[in-house]
């Protein structure tokens, strides 16, 4: 569900790659450092810009920065930054990753995603107790969720608006001019996500007969249905107070977005003319 809110590297000046690197690599070092060495894999992106956007809106400094070397770049040292804003995203980070193991293991009875829930448990308890509200109602949403799915619900509109407020609660920092409209935001592109995963997954989910809310949705509509649900989180981006590291911020929503849908779309006209040559 997650891996879609990254930067369009090809778009970045040498500057911008570097801090948006470092800021990642911060993200990395907070999450190893408040959870142990194995909550570096649950890493991605979306935290990363978690960090940007919610350090630009209450225009948070940088805390701390420098270079090291660690166990995925052993032999060159990388720069690194990182403030409280990143301890919060790497709380949230160990807090989604949690409940998708837990998640998998309904879903699918994966074994494998059951061991790595119970992997992080103790790490999920430490963030359950700094935000016991967040916790209880991603909990409650990841359940209605999962009730929706199993229904068989085909308006995407219904489990997105819930994955939409599970992400929204992780943008709703703390009490604030902009909690609200934070909140707004983060429901928006979770709502985003929700169905751009869905369009991503829908032959592999036709395949293997699992829930997709988008099979009822004719496919030459799905680009003209994103872009309608991108067109409401720009809308609610532009409410927040948005001026630190705004051209980074602005290369992720406008445009990393899409990469993986581009790609994906690419290749799925390369597969349809290799079958016309071939027929």
């Amino acid at each position: 569900m997650f891996g879609y809110v990254a930067a369009n590297r090809e778009k970045l000046n040498k500057e911008q790659e570097m801090y948006y690197k470092a800021c990642y690599c911060g993200l990395c070092r907070t999450l190893g450092k408040e959870h142990g060495a194995k909550s570096r894999i649950t890493l991605n992106y979306d935290m990363t810009f978690l960090v940007l956007v919610l350090s630009s809106v209450y225009n948070i400094k940088v805390v701390e920065k420098g270079e090291e070397r660690c166990i995925a770049h052993p032999l060159k040292k990388h720069d690194y930054w990182y403030n409280y804003i990143t301890k919060y995203a790497g709380d949230m980070n160990i807090l989604l990753t949690y409940f998708n193991f837990l998640d998998d293991w309904e879903d699918d009875k994966s074994l494998l995603s059951l061991a790595e829930a119970k992997l992080y448990r103790k790490e999920f308890q430490k963030v359950s107790k700094k935000y016991p509200h967040k916790v209880d109602y991603i909990r409650e949403k990841i359940k209605e969720l999962s009730n929706i799915e199993k229904k068989g619900i085909m308006n995407p509109d219904i489990p997105g608006n819930t994955f939409g407020d599970i992400l929204g609660e992780v943008f709703a920092y703390q009490k604030h001019e902009y909690k609200d409209k934070l909140r707004e935001f983060g429901k928006s592109l979770g709502k985003f996500i929700y169905i751009m995963d869905a369009v991503m997954d829908f032959k592999d989910d036709l395949k293997k007969e699992r829930y997709n809310p988008m099979i009822g949705t004719p496919s030459n509509m799905y680009k003209d249905i994103l872009n309608i649900l991108m067109g409401d989180c720009i809308r609610k981006y532009e409410n927040l107070n948005i001026e630190k590291d705004k051209e980074l911020i602005e290369n992720i929503l406008y445009s990393g977005v899409w990469i993986k849908y581009e790609i994906n779309r690419q290749k799925s006209k390369e597969r349809k003319k290799d079958n016309e040559r071939s027929l």
